[in-house]
C-alpha cells in the first residue's frame, strides 16, 4: 500500500511539471522545458522502481539475473547457454551476441555492482530514446514544441516505463538503437544524401545488435534491407554486397553458432517452444475476455493461428510494397504486432512510439484553442489511448510490481487498445478527405 501511495505522489509531481510547463510557456520562458520535463519524468520512474526493487529484490532481479548468469554460463560451458543438463530452459531466448556481451563485461563484475551499472545504462538509453523520438518528430514536421511535448509526455510516463526499470530489461537500449537507425534513414532521405559504406556498416551493425536482443525484429531488418530495392534489381552487384555485409555482420556477432553448432539447434528449439506456447495464450488486450468467458483451448489455438497468418501476410506486404516510406512500414509493423501477436506486451514500449508516428500526417498544427481539439480529436484520442496503455497494469507477470491497478487492469487494456485501433482506422479511412482539407488550409 505504501508503494502504491508513492506512485500516486509521483503522478502528482508529473502533473505539476506539466502545469509548470504550460504556465511558463504562456510567459514565453524556459521553453526548453518541453524536452527537460519528459526526461525528469523518466528519472522519477527510475527512482521509484529502484526504491521498490530495494525492498523487493527477488521480483526485480528476474530479467537481470538471466542476463548476468547467461554471461557467466558462457564462460563455464557455452554448450549449456540455452538448455541445462536436465533439459530445462535456462531462460535465455536471445542470440549469442547478447550473452557474449555480458560474458565480456558485466558478468565479470560482482552481481550488485553489475546491477547498478546496467540500471544506470538503462536510464541513459531511456533519455537517448526520448531525444531520438523528439528528433524524428521534428523531421516528420512537428514544429511546435508544445505539440512535441504531447508526444514525448505520452511515451515518457506510466507503468511500461516503470516496468523496464523495475525488471532492469534491455528494451530502452533496443528502442534507442532502432529509433537512431530510423531517424538517420529519414534524415538521409530528406537531405537526399548518398548512403556510403560507413553508413551501411553502422546501420546494419546496430540492426544486427537489435535482432540479437529481440530476435523477431529480424522482420524489421528484412523490411529495412529491401525497402529501396526494386524487384528487378534484387540481384544486382551493389545489392548483393549489401546482403553479404549484413550476413557477415550477423555471423561475426554470433560467431558462437560457428564454434558451437549445437547452440543453433538449442536456439531454434527454444524459439519453437515459445511459438507453440504462444498459441495457447491470448493477446494482452484480450485477457479480460478470457476471464469473463470460458474459452476452449482449441478456440485459442485457432484464433492465435489466424492472427499469426495475418501477421505474416502483413509482413510480406511490407516487404514487397514500394509505396510506403520506411517510418510508415515500421509503424504498420508495430500496430499489426500489437493487435496480432501475444509477444507484443513484451515490447510495447517500442511498438507504441512507432505507432504514434501514424498519427502525424493527420495532425493539424496551425489551429489553436477549441479548433485545435476539434480538428485533432482523433489524434488526441489516439494519444490518450496510448497513454492509457502505458499506465495500465494487470497481474499477468506472475509477481506484484507494487503499482496501482489503474483503469481496471485488463479491461483498460482492451478499451484503450481498441480505441487506438478505431482512431487509426477512422483517420486512414478518411485519409483523402484529410489531405484535401489540409491542402486547402495551406
Amino acid at each position: 500500500m505504501l508503494f502504491r501511495f508513492l506512485s500516486i505522489i509521483w503522478l502528482s509531481l508529473i502533473l505539476f511539471l506539466i502545469c509548470l510547463f504550460l504556465y511558463l510557456r504562456k510567459k514565453k520562458n524556459n521553453e526548453i522545458l518541453y524536452i527537460i520535463i519528459p526526461l525528469i519524468c523518466i528519472g522519477i520512474w527510475a527512482i521509484h522502481s529502484l526504491i521498490v526493487a530495494y525492498f523487493f529484490p527477488l521480483n526485480a532481479y528476474i530479467d537481470f539475473s538471466i542476463y548476468y548468469y547467461s554471461g557467466r554460463q558462457l564462460l563455464i560451458d557455452p554448450n549449456r547457454l540455452y538448455i541445462e543438463k536436465n533439459g530445462d530452459s535456462t531462460g535465455m531466448i536471445y542470440l549469442p551476441f547478447f550473452p557474449m556481451f555480458w560474458a565480456t563485461s558485466l558478468s565479470l563484475l560482482p552481481y550488485r555492482i553489475s546491477y547498478f551499472i546496467w540500471y544506470g545504462l538503462n536510464y541513459i538509453f531511456a533519455v537517448l530514446l526520448v531525444l531520438e523520438f523528439n528528433k524524428i518528430l521534428k523531421l516528420l514536421g512537428i514544429k511546435e514544441k508544445i505539440h512535441r511535448f504531447l508526444f514525448l509526455m505520452v511515451t515518457s510516463n506510466g507503468y511500461l516505463i516503470y516496468l523496464q526499470f523495475f525488471s532492469n530489461q534491455s528494451k530502452f537500449i533496443v528502442g534507442t538503437l532502432l529509433f537512431f537507425i530510423l531517424r538517420r534513414e529519414i534524415q538521409y532521405k530528406k537531405e537526399e544524401r548518398v548512403k556510403d559504406f560507413k553508413y551501411k556498416f553502422i546501420t546494419y551493425f546496430l540492426f544486427c545488435m537489435i535482432v540479437g536482443m529481440i530476435p523477431f525484429f529480424l522482420f524489421l531488418l528484412l523490411i529495412f534491407i529491401f525497402h529501396d530495392i526494386p524487384f528487378g534489381e534484387l540481384f544486382e552487384k551493389e545489392n548483393l554486397k549489401t546482403y553479404g555485409l549484413v550476413g557477415s555482420i550477423f555471423l561475426a556477432q554470433n560467431f558462437l553458432f560457428i564454434i558451437y553448432p549445437r547452440l543453433i539447434f538449442d536456439f531454434f528449439l527454444i524459439s519453437q517452444k515459445w511459438h507453440i506456447f504462444s498459441l495457447f495464450l491470448e493477446n494482452y488486450y484480450l485477457i479480460i475476455l478470457n476471464r469473463i468467458f470460458i474459452i476452449p483451448i482449441l478456440a485459442k489455438i485457432i484464433v492465435s493461428f489466424i492472427f499469426l497468418i495475418f501477421m505474416y501476410v502483413i509482413i510480406g506486404f511490407l516487404l514487397i510494397t514500394k509505396k510506403l516510406n520506411i517510418q510508415e512500414k515500421f509503424s504498420y509493423y508495430a500496430i499489426s504486432f500489437i493487435f496480432l501477436s501475444y509477444l507484443a506486451y513484451r515490447i510495447l514500449i517500442i511498438l507504441l512510439p512507432l505507432t504514434l508516428l501514424l498519427f502525424i500526417p493527420f495532425f493539424y498544427q496551425e489551429v489553436r484553442g477549441k479548433d485545435f481539439i476539434k480538428k485533432n480529436k482523433y489524434v488526441l484520442m489516439g494519444l490518450i489511448s496510448v497513454s492509457g496503455i502505458y499506465f495500465t497494469w494487470e497481474g499477468v507477470l506472475g509477481f506484484n510490481p507494487h503499482y496501482p491497478n489503474l483503469f481496471g487492469g485488463s479491461a483498460g487494456w482492451l478499451i484503450f487498445t481498441i480505441l487506438l485501433g478505431i482512431c487509426l482506422l477512422k483517420l486512414y479511412l478518411d485519409k483523402d478527405f484529410y489531405i484535401v482539407e489540409r491542402k486547402q488550409e495551406l
